[in-house]
């Protein structure tokens, strides 16, 4: 132990080029002072010399993300370095900032923590804060980062869930020894825990939300100086139209309309090929299409044809805000740009399909399973089997029957088959009903070890017509049974 590096018995220290108090840690304003003596930037180096200085204090900024946008452009290769009006603002902003840098405190044990998140166009941003013995809130750490790539085109709610899922990542530490508040008008955890059918992404994101204690709360529940100084570090862009009665009320707030969603296939066969198209409107009313196609083609030509016809109906329907379903990977990972187009019968197609996807506000394409797409298939394999001539049209009415009464029917079961087995009651005591009280009412046990158990498990369930189901390894849907159920099954079986 060296003696000069020990200090006992003071009211602060410096520890890793920060201040330790009584009251919170602080910069060194030593760094403060070395960032707002610096001159604007003339080259590159000099900007990543800047970036770096902030970066080491990131913690303590907020919205750190969206002051340094003004530079992105700069970072680029091959860009010129033009240090504008915008770029000037920008660093003066962050030295005024810096001029009265906020104290942040350490977590209490047996507190809840209260998450503020926040999203932008092309950032996003969160203040994880905790009450003091005062109750008022004192801010934590800040956190913010740029959104890329394909995030940009996340939907506005998507933007939101994706802010608590990046504080999740960068707080585990602190999230897995507290409960957490998630503050914001738009309730994330309910958007993902409550969908009926989760994507790739959504699903991590909700296996992701179930490990920790996560309680969502309405913004006005909670207000305090670091939510003012939040939302003062998040301005509202000038193209918003909102009220002036509370200025930065409306951050945390969108007003998200369900998109139109549209599923698409194509089937090709020696002597004919068709195109099946759904479109659901917000209301989840479906129009169906089915389509023949006048010219023999392969497969890959006829799921662009039904792309394509899909997404002039949407444009003629007005529809600006649309997903985009298809089973096709590569058709779907072609206009990702995931892969390239190499067959020349493709290239028109891949071009006109681009070319319409670009004239829409905002569209997502999404590959799914083809049992998520049967409807559309079925649509397309009926117009290649029927095969129309060019200026015919016909009308196939789909309608619900069935032969004998549903009552004549249970009799008759009944008589031939009167020890089968039902569905049964859930007992209280049942394994199953720690769960399905999760996933219909998300009520948890008091008990901690169980309430994290029940968390962990029941991203692999669903409760489904008052049944539980559980997913195998193979992707399957399992029904769950009871020790009642389970034993006469078993002695049934055997």
């Amino acid at each position: 132990m060296n003696p000069l590096k020990c200090a006992f018995g003071v009211t602060s220290g410096k520890f890793l080029g920060f201040v330790v108090r009584h009251r919170g840690i602080e910069v060194d304003q030593s760094k403060i002072t070395a960032i707002q003596n610096l001159p604007e930037p003339k080259n590159l180096k000099e900007l990543r010399g800047l970036q770096g200085r902030l970066a080491y204090i990131r913690r303590f900024i907020s919205n750190l993300a969206g002051q340094c946008h003004p530079f992105s452009h700069l970072m680029k290769k091959g860009a010129p370095f033009e240090w504008d009006d915008a770029c000037r603002k920008a660093f003066e902003s962050i030295k005024q900032y810096l001029s009265t840098p906020p104290v942040l405190g350490a977590p209490v044990q047996g507190k809840p923590l209260i998450l503020y998140i926040s999203a932008h166009e092309r950032s996003l941003g969160a203040l994880c804060a905790q009450e003091n013995e005062e109750g008022k809130e004192t801010a934590l750490y800040y956190l913010s980062r740029t959104l890329v790539g394909a995030e940009l085109n996340y939907s506005p709610i998507e933007k939101v869930c994706f802010a608590l899922i990046f504080a999740i990542q960068k707080l585990k530490h602190y999230m897995q020894a507290h409960t957490v508040k998630v503050i914001s008008k738009v309730g994330p955890v309910k958007y993902i825990l409550s969908r009926p059918v989760l994507s790739e992404r959504l699903a991590k994101w909700a296996m992701l939300i179930r490990q920790h204690d996560v309680v969502y709360v309405p913004q006005k529940a909670i207000k305090g100086q670091a939510l003012a100084d939040f939302l003062a570090a998040h301005p509202i862009p000038s193209h918003w139209e909102l009220p002036h009665d509370l200025p930065g009320e409306e951050v945390f707030y969108i007003d998200v309309l369900p998109p139109w969603e549209m599923y698409f296939d194509g089937a090709a066969r020696q002597d004919g090929a068709g195109a099946g198209v759904i479109l659901v409107s917000p209301e989840k009313h479906d129009f169906t299409y089915s389509f023949t196609l006048t010219n023999l083609c392969s497969n890959n030509v006829a799921k662009y044809q039904a792309l394509v016809l899909g997404l002039q109906m949407a444009k003629e329907m007005k529809i600006q805000d649309l997903d985009v379903y298809g089973d096709s990977k590569l058709v779907i990972h072609q206009l990702l740009d995931d892969y390239d187009v190499k067959k020349d019968d493709l290239i028109p197609y891949h071009k006109h399909a681009s070319q319409l996807l670009a004239e829409f506000e905002s569209v997502r394409l999404q590959h799914v399973p083809r049992s998520a797409n049967k409807t559309a298939d079925a649509l397309a394999n009926l117009a290649a089997t029927l095969a129309l001539g060019a200026k015919e049209n016909m009308s196939v009415p789909v309608c619900n029957r069935w032969v004998i009464n549903p009552q004549d029917e249970a009799e008759i079961e009944a008589e031939e088959l009167s020890g089968a087995v039902t569905v049964y009651e859930i007992d209280i005591e049942d394994w199953r009903r720690p769960l399905i009280d999760f996933l219909v009412h998300e009520k948890l046990p008091s008990d901690l070890k169980h309430k994290m158990e029940i968390r962990r498990r029941a991203p692999r369930f669903i409760y489904y017509k008052e049944t539980l189901y559980r997913r195998s390894f193979l992707g399957t849907w399992l029904r769950c049974l009871g020790d009642e159920e389970a034993a006469k099954t078993m002695q049934e079986a055997q």
